[in-house]
């Protein structure tokens, strides 16, 4: 197994990490320096594109693999700061993006020695006066939808994908104050997942090929939890039988049971082994949810019970600064 791992690394400090890892142990690695604050990534093919999240603009790094290691062959300026989520659309050959800051979305087609031109450059809500903060584009398999959180303006966006481009197709405005984050689609793709950063909440949404329609919400938080927190993100297993939810502040994953018709059933809260778990992904075939833990600085392998879907004992502690992001790859 190998772990791609980013974070808020800068100067000497890892920005970019690839561990193999077999039975509990580390056997290898590759640290990488040349991308400042690559808080999320895209890992695909033989191709890494890292980011550079920085106020006012951002960069996008491609990493190509020669042999077993990795080099840096391609840097773009991105005319929107805070680039905070990126994701390859192989189909459409182009990576989309969403920027936290100024809530910009694009599309740019994606060659093999590097970024080409911008296809699409969209700022939700239209209106740069007004607050807006894009965190997340998510496709559907076909890639004829990207779906979108605007975090500030408490919108879900639907767009359509045509030859890369990015159409506006929809939208489904949340009550005022949620703070949309992180988007998941069911396996079957009519239902729509997304978890909210201020009320802590997964928001569950009828999905009719693009058009939404709000039906509940489940509370994220264990029982009588009072301080502060803020959701970060979830993810499903591949069977879709569980859904696992990170909340930073209270420091508990939430694992829920997934039902018919998309309904969510609460089987317990687990502790995320660390602070601020600002990224979870299974990994493994779904035997371990990988944890990153941006207060701690660690990434923890967690074995799941195949019976309950809770997490078990920590397996394993990869020491990493700052992490923001893990993904399982090749």
């Amino acid at each position: 197994m190998k772990l791609y791992i980013s974070g808020y690394g800068s100067g000497a400090t890892t920005s970019i990490g690839i561990f193999k890892i077999e039975n509990g142990n580390i056997l290898e690695n590759q640290l990488i320096r040349d991308a400042e604050s690559s808080s999320y990534l895209s890992v695909f093919e033989e191709y890494i594109i890292g980011i550079s999240e920085l106020e006012g603009n951002s960069y996008i790094h491609m990493f190509k693999k020669n042999l077993e290691e990795y080099f840096l062959i391609d840097t773009k300026l991105i005319k929107g700061g805070l680039l905070c989520y990126i994701t390859y659309l192989p189909k459409n050959r182009v990576l989309v993006g969403a920027c936290y800051e100024g809530g910009e979305i694009f599309s740019i087609k994606i060659g093999e020695n590097g970024f080409e031109e911008m296809l699409s450059f969209i700022v939700q809500g239209g209106n740069k006066d007004k607050v807006s903060r894009a965190h997340c584009v998510v496709p559907n398999k076909s890639e004829t939808i990207l779906y979108s959180a605007n975090i500030a303006l408490d919108m879900i966006y639907s767009y359509k994908i045509k030859q890369g481009k990015l159409f506006e197709n929809g939208y489904l405005q949340l009550p005022r104050g949620e703070g949309p984050r992180h988007i998941l689609l069911s396996h079957n793709e009519e239902t729509i997942y997304v978890i909210s950063e201020y009320s802590n909440k997964i928001f569950i949404i009828n999905n009719d090929n693009g058009k939404m329609t709000l039906l509940d919400s489940v509370s994220t938080l264990p029982e009588n939890f009072c301080e502060k927190s803020y959701c970060s993100t979830l993810c499903m297993t591949a069977d879709g039988k569980y859904i696992y939810a990170a909340n930073r502040g209270a420091n508990t994953i939430a694992v829920f049971s997934v039902f018919e018709y998309g309904n969510l059933k609460k089987m317990g809260d687990c502790s995320c082994f660390g602070e601020w778990p600002r990224h979870i992904s299974l990994v493994n075939m779904d035997n371990f949810l990988a944890i990153a833990n941006q207060g701690s600085n660690q990434v923890i392998l967690s074995k799941i019970d195949s019976k309950t879907g809770l997490l078990t004992n920590g397996i394993l502690d990869i020491a990493f600064n700052k992490p923001s992001f893990v993904c399982e790859g090749r």
